[in-house]
């Protein structure tokens, strides 16, 4: 898929409950460069966190699970790289779903801060510093649409990055309650993804009518 530049894009990270936009300003092969809309919202980014970037392409709304390579404070733009692109028309909701979601792990009494990059119905995958087994069974505590989600999951797999690590988690002994309190959550996701590219368009729209009246009263 290829991004455009000056096309808007959609944020998510998981600093904040709120959906907000970007510009972007270059494209450099697999890496895209966007300016979020205000400049204290860059403060919020690290480098190798997850951030999910939604856009539209012909009417058809999709997101991707990225994650920030490079952050410039002086231009105030921060460096995307695409990892995964899900269409939310006709999306399976079995599927890997893009979040950036704050989280806690606890493993033998020992909290640590870690954050979800994607969920789904059979797991998730998350990012944290401390360092875990395979086959170890950890508890995570997060929180989507103000609902607590209170579970333990087993390590499947697991990925070194540069500042932490990664791992794949499916969830350990669930019942059917669990089950459904999850599919509550992730079609809120999507709901809240398409919503907030409604009102991007809108927005960027208005915009644009703006500006062109203003060149045509000058």
């Amino acid at each position: 898929m290829k991004f455009k530049v000056g096309e808007v894009v959609t944020l998510k990270h998981y600093s904040g409950k709120k959906i907000n936009k970007g510009l972007i300003n270059s494209v450099q092969d697999d890496i895209i460069i966007v300016r979020p809309e205000r400049d204290f919202l860059i403060y919020s980014y690290f480098a190798d966190d997850p951030v999910v970037l939604g856009y539209e392409n012909e009417d058809i709304v999709n997101i991707c699970e990225s994650t920030i390579t490079g952050i410039n404070y002086n231009n105030n733009t921060i460096a995307i790289s695409i990892k995964n692109i899900q269409s939310l028309t006709n999306k399976r909701i079995t599927q890997r779903f893009p979040v950036s979601l704050s989280a806690y792990i606890t493993s033998k009494n020992d909290k640590a801060f870690a954050y979800i990059r994607n969920l789904s119905l059979d797991g998730l995958s998350i990012c944290s510093k401390h360092e875990k087994n395979k086959g170890d069974v950890i508890n995570v505590q997060t929180i989507v649409e103000n609902k607590e989600l209170d579970f333990d999951a087993k390590i499947m797999w697991k990925k070194s990055g540069k500042l932490g690590f990664e791992y794949g988690l499916v969830f350990d002994s669930v019942e059917e309650e669990f089950v459904e309190k999850i599919e509550s959550c992730l079609q809120f996701l999507k709901l809240d993804q398409e919503s907030a590219m409604n009102r991007l368009k809108y927005d960027f729209n208005l915009y644009n009518r703006k500006m062109m009246a203003k060149s045509i009263m000058n």
